[in-house]
């Protein structure tokens, strides 16, 4: 006859395996398993409970062994019970809203909650919330936040053996983590060559910090296709503002502050350009009349009779989706066969952008 024992922790993380053991005094238990690969009782421990402590391979070696040797089932090991850190940028852009939601149902399917943390693009606020999601257990962190120069966090986590996902934002010297998001240089080309195809030459960009990779590629891709039309756009007109609704304000302010409005704004966020627009309308300035001005996200309340927002339409289901089901594999010690998830984007044209000059 046998009974079936569960890991304690704490009821949230908990994540629970079967272990049959037999009444029968020969049965194999975890010491065994331990003794048998020369590793700690902790470290079978933290590998069959799904906790942090144990490098991938560690886990996966363990996992294997414990299946041969009758330990758990196979079924077990899909376990999937406790909870994921995720850390947003700034969920005063409705962009990282969208994305918690789409994770979290996306999560939930598998029986996993979601630890939300809003760091404000802070790196202090990112490692904190990284070290206190550690201290919880959590299976892993995706980051939906990190910035040129943080590789100190990435080594801390490491070392702690915590199963790490980009989501959005990617490092090009990060190539080894997954990361699920889309082609930054592409879609600000494509979002550019749109603005200069209708007669625009005096560009104005407003976008979030520079340090920021992704920014960076939307940047390169918004002048790589004014270069290609002839257009330069001076740095002066290069705004670097708050990745959110109050960097629309700041650069609404900028550009007011200057005298002369350009033709357009290229926005590198949703959230910076219905801002903009909602604080010109107020200085008596008209989109798209007066001014054009586009954005970059593609964020739920941009298209509709009152605002019809030129923009990149970031498929965030896919992609939230997509880092799930990555960190979910990383957490048992698997393997992600296509660590790097580029999905595809689209260019929605509204008329923010206004008509054609040549029209």
């Amino acid at each position: 006859m046998s009974k079936v024992v569960r890991g304690h922790r704490s009821k949230v993380l908990e994540t629970f395996l079967t272990v049959q053991i037999s009444d029968n005094e020969n049965a194999p238990t975890s010491a065994d398993l331990a003794r048998q690969l020369g590793v700690s009782r902790a470290s079978v421990s933290y590998a069959l409970n799904g906790k942090p402590g144990v490098s991938p391979t560690l886990r996966k070696k363990i996992i294997t062994s414990a299946l041969e040797m009758g330990l758990i089932e196979k079924a077990d090991v899909a376990t999937t019970t406790g909870s994921i850190g995720m850390i947003l940028a700034d969920v005063g852009n409705p962009f990282y809203a969208d994305i918690a939601k789409a994770a979290t149902a996306a999560a939930r399917k598998h029986s996993v909650e979601l630890v939300l943390s809003h760091s404000e693009d802070d790196p202090t606020s990112i490692a904190k919330a990284a070290r206190n999601m550690v201290r919880i257990g959590v299976k892993g962190i995706i980051l939906t936040t990190l910035n040129i120069g943080e590789g100190e966090l990435i080594r801390e986590m490491r070392k702690e053996h915590t199963p790490l996902v980009l989501l959005s934002r990617r490092m090009p010297q990060l190539e080894d983590i997954p990361f699920d998001g889309i082609d930054d240089f592409r879609a600000g080309y494509e979002l550019m060559r749109h603005v200069v195809d209708h007669g625009y030459t005096d560009i104005a960009i407003a976008t979030g910090g520079f340090s920021s990779y992704a920014t960076s590629q939307r940047i390169r891709g918004f002048l790589a296709a004014a270069y290609e039309s002839g257009i330069e756009i001076p740095k002066t007109s290069i705004m670097s503002t708050k990745l959110n609704r109050l960097g629309g304000d700041i650069a609404a302010e900028y550009l007011l502050d200057r005298g002369r409005l350009p033709q357009v704004v290229v926005c590198g966020a949703d959230a910076i350009a219905t801002d903009l627009i909602n604080r010109l309308s107020l200085a008596g300035v008209t989109v798209p009349k007066d001014i054009a001005i586009v954005g970059f996200d593609g964020i739920a309340g941009t298209e509709s009779p009152f605002l019809d927002l030129t923009t990149i339409v970031q498929p965030t289901a896919e992609m939230a989706q997509g880092s799930i089901e990555k960190i979910l594999k990383l957490a048992v010690g698997g393997k992600v066969d296509n660590p790097i998830s580029i999905h595809k984007h689209k260019l929605h044209i509204g008329s923010s952008c206004g008509e054609h000059l040549s029209g």
